[in-house]
């Protein structure tokens, strides 16, 4: 999915971009800084990282158009919801099922795969944090 947005900061390692779900200019063509009246009306985005794959001349304010991959966001919801859910749901069953521990075992071994998901999720996200973000595609 292609979106555009702003740059509002540049740091070292980050580019914040407040992300805009509608092209603000739709109706203002003469806007090349991102300072218009359009960018300020839909001043609303949302603040996201994104990445400078193609080492495009960026600088605060510049309207840029970046590309998030709809298939990594579903992989990522997936991930972020499904696995710890489905750690929590088969650490209290083979608790119960082929160790016979008591309830309140079955229930704190539930709670400890549910931390191994989350877990996972953390140390996942820090390695493949950059190939998750969004990416600028070219400056408007």
């Amino acid at each position: 999915m292609i979106t555009t947005g702003i740059i509002k900061e540049i740091n070292e390692k980050n580019i914040v971009v407040e992300m805009f779900s509608a092209d603000p200019h739709s109706q203002s063509t003469s806007c090349s800084t991102g300072n218009c009246a359009g960018c300020s009306a839909a001043g609303k985005g949302k603040l996201i990282n994104a990445v400078n794959t193609k080492k495009l001349p960026l600088k605060s304010g510049t309207l840029i158009e970046m590309e998030v991959s709809s298939i990594r966001a579903l992989l990522a919801g997936f991930r972020v919801l499904i696995i710890p859910l489905l750690l929590f749901i088969t650490a209290f069953m083979l608790a119960g099922n082929i160790f016979h521990t008591s309830e309140g075992m079955q229930v704190a071994s539930g709670f400890a795969g549910l931390a191994a998901g989350f877990l996972f999720n953390i140390l996942f996200s820090k390695k493949n944090r950059i190939k998750e973000m969004p990416v600028i595609v070219r400056i408007l």
